[in-house]
């Protein structure tokens, strides 16, 4: 029989079902119109205006009044309202308007005290706001930072020819105050360039590089017993001397630039798997006569040159980062990144889907409906 064929629980499942969708699309309803709710007043009944504004010599800012209608609200919507502006500290695009914002340019000079005012009349009879004189915010303009001085430099005249004893002039380069100057090692891809200004003005200097043994410097030091980093390294495949000489051509012990030089190194395969963390593990370490100092040097892979930048100058040598206290072999050095949930913004069904969702509750408490008479009617039957 039909009462047998189609279970109760069925047919209440079909009722609760189309009830719910009911009750949720009168709530997606409402909540529609709270979303698209505006203010729906006409006439014009009062005007906001900020009081101070702050802006830096230039700038380009829009200023914006709040139009106030009969109920109270703010309402950019409001027919036949003409907005007039005035400025002074700069210059607006319009001073007569039919939004409530016009185009505020600061004056590009230095700093400023001003007012920009407002006043609101709607026509047809409509009210002015305010009823007397005007609305005024008080700019304050912040002058532009002065640009630094452009730095000049000056050449020894003439500039010397600097060979040191034992050497030719392909073994150095002159690095003078106005352009620098760059050197790469012979038969070789080690080099320095110094920007201009690293010399002091009238004053002209010579850079040399010669390879070395990394047998014949000091160790690199002891490995950290715990933390995020080992603090040491091993060495490379390559390192080098700097030799500076002056305008006579007599070596330096000691040298130091007014501005730093880059300095870079080339690696190998070997190097970059060596290195803990690959290319992100090869560094130029410097040995300051007490200790091994990081230059926090980039590597190029496309060059297969690591290079950092360095005011002083001695050996310098390719460093291989050793993995951190207590990290498995094949760790990666780098975190897994941030993990971020997708953004929920708000939403506001159509009409279109009102509809659909109104439908589909109205014909599942129909479907409920029709089938519980018939489980009743085949009940009476029986």
């Amino acid at each position: 029989m039909l009462s047998s064929a189609i279970p109760k629980r069925l047919v209440v499942s079909f009722v609760l079902v189309g009830l719910v969708s009911l009750f949720m699309t009168s709530f997606a309803g409402l909540t529609s119109e709270r979303v698209s709710a505006q203010a729906t007043g006409t006439s014009l009944k009062g005007l906001n205006f900020g009081s101070t504004i702050t802006v830096q010599a230039g700038d380009v800012i829009v200023v914006t009044a709040d139009p106030i209608d009969e109920n109270g609200d703010v309402n950019t919507a409001l027919a036949n309202v003409t907005y007039t502006w005035t400025a002074t500290c700069g210059s607006l695009s319009s001073t007569s308007t039919s939004s409530p914002s016009s185009t505020f340019t600061v004056a590009s000079g230095g700093s400023c005290t001003g007012a920009i005012t407002v006043t609101s009349t709607q026509g047809g009879g409509g009210e002015t706001h305010p009823t007397t004189g005007t609305l005024s915010m008080t700019v304050n303009v912040n002058a532009l930072a002065a640009a630094d001085p452009v730095p000049t430099y000056t050449d020894p005249s003439p500039v010397p020819e600097i060979v040191p004893d034992g050497l030719t002039a392909d073994d150095v380069a002159v690095i003078i105050p106005s352009a620098g100057g760059s050197f790469t090692e012979m038969d070789g891809t080690a080099s320095i360039a110094g920007p201009a200004g690293a010399v002091a003005n009238g004053t002209a200097a010579a850079v040399g590089i010669v390879s070395v043994a990394t047998s014949g410097l000091p160790s690199p030091p002891a490995a950290a017993a715990e933390g995020a980093s080992s603090g040491t390294f091993t060495f490379g495949s390559s390192a080098i001397n700097v030799q500076w000489y002056d305008a006579t051509g007599a070596a330096q012990a000691t040298y130091s630039l007014n501005k730093p030089a880059e300095i870079c190194l080339p690696f190998t395969q070997d190097d970059l798997n060596g290195a803990a963390g690959g290319p992100d593990g090869l560094d130029v370490w410097r040995h300051n006569g007490t200790e091994w100092v990081s230059l926090n040097a980039t590597a190029n892979v496309g060059s297969g040159t690591v290079c950092g930048n360095s005011s002083g100058f001695s050996s310098f040598a390719l460093g291989l980062d050793v993995a951190a206290p207590g990290a498995a072999t094949g760790d990666s050095s780098s975190g897994a990144g941030d993990v971020s949930l997708p953004g929920t913004g708000g939403y506001s069904p159509t009409a279109t889907t009102l509809m659909l969702l109104l439908m589909a509750g109205v014909a599942l408490v129909v479907t409920g409906s029709i089938t519980a008479k018939r489980v009743l009617w085949a009940r009476d039957l029986s």
